[in-house]
């Protein structure tokens, strides 16, 4: 909480799963990153182990030959942090990655609330929070990224995207991309990770 001139915070790779309440001091804090690194199987390794007991050689063929399976990957609690309440007073933040929503509501009011978002990372996007995610997403008018981690058709109640964004992650069981896609007239860039959609 005093390192106030802080621009930067990149906590991927940590055991972080919990932002202390101090952060909120932080007001010229710009981009926070959490979570895990997307390249590299360290990581990836370590949590098999300690999460699933997995031994190191059955944890590294696993990660290494491809052999481990989406839900093991997509596990609920794996690689996000979670923000403390007042978070909506950052209002310096254009970027926040790795963050995760699913233990409660007020984390998604707040990420709503700070309308100078450029790049957004979410997971734990469910059926019980997902209205409300969609309707925090519809107040982003300045994001450039999103990347979104939800369970299957969790995303369809967005009526107002973003229009000018460029880049769109979603990682999740998704059967039919959401109709909202359209709209997204300046879309150049589409990934897909962990979906079951057959539409092209």
């Amino acid at each position: 909480g005093n390192l106030r001139q802080l621009e930067t915070l990149d906590i991927r790779g940590t055991s972080i799963v919990m932002l202390p309440q101090t952060i909120i001091k932080l007001q010229k804090l710009q981009h926070l990153h959490a979570g895990f690194p997307t390249k590299g199987n360290y990581l990836c390794t370590r949590h098999l182990l300690h999460t699933y007991g997995f031994n190191q050689l059955d944890a590294c063929t696993s990660l290494c030959c491809g052999a481990a399976t989406p839900c093991i990957m997509m596990d609920k609690d794996y690689g996000g942090v979670v923000l403390p309440g007042g978070a909506r007073k950052l209002k310096s933040l254009h970027t926040i990655r790795g963050v995760h929503v699913a233990y409660g509501d007020a984390v998604i009011q707040e990420i709503g609330r700070l309308s100078g978002l450029r790049k957004l990372g979410v997971m734990g996007i469910n059926e019980k929070n997902d209205v409300k995610f969609c309707s925090a997403i519809s107040n982003l008018s300045r994001l450039e990224s999103l990347s979104v981690q939800s369970d299957k058709g969790c995303l369809d109640d967005i009526t107002s995207p973003p229009k000018n964004l460029p880049s769109l992650k979603l990682e999740g069981r998704l059967g039919v991309l959401p109709e909202w896609i359209k709209k997204l007239q300046n879309l150049v860039k589409l990934k897909l990770s962990f979906t079951t959609s057959s539409q092209v």
